[in-house]
């Protein structure tokens, strides 16, 4: 009986290891992932902060809100459109809006830019994964 005992050990190590080396806990491809906001610091919201700025717009300013719900983020331009009296016309803006997913891949958190795919690593950040429903 203790050889059978025995037996079943080795066999269910073998298992545990093989379902562990199928099935890593950090992803080694994309995947979706939120911010963990009660460790978001100065250094990560300036890496996020650079990683969705405009070109040529005014500064991007992010708090620690940012990616804490959902792995997606849409930032519309401030721009206004003026009137022909040259007032503000409420309610418009110029450009569409950027919009951004939040990934972890080894371990490391990353910004992408949807329109055209741009990459940036947030390696002061810290993330997780999410389930998406």
């Amino acid at each position: 009986m203790p050889r059978n005992l025995c037996a079943l050990a080795m066999g269910m190590c073998a298992i545990l290891t093989t379902a562990c080396q199928s099935n890593p806990s950090v992803p080694s491809v994309p995947a979706n992932a939120r911010m963990v906001s009660e460790k978001t610091d100065a250094l990560c919201l300036a890496q996020m902060q650079n990683a969705v700025q405009r070109r040529g717009a005014g500064r991007v300013v992010l708090t620690r809100a940012a990616f804490a719900v959902d792995n997606r983020l849409s930032i519309v331009p401030t721009e206004t459109v003026v009137d022909a009296a040259g007032l503000p016309a409420n309610g418009r803006t110029l450009g569409k809006p950027d919009s951004f997913r939040l990934t972890l891949e080894n371990g490391v958190c990353s910004v992408q830019r949807e329109a055209d795919g741009q990459t940036t690593l947030l390696p002061a950040c810290t993330c997780t994964i999410v389930q998406m429903q």
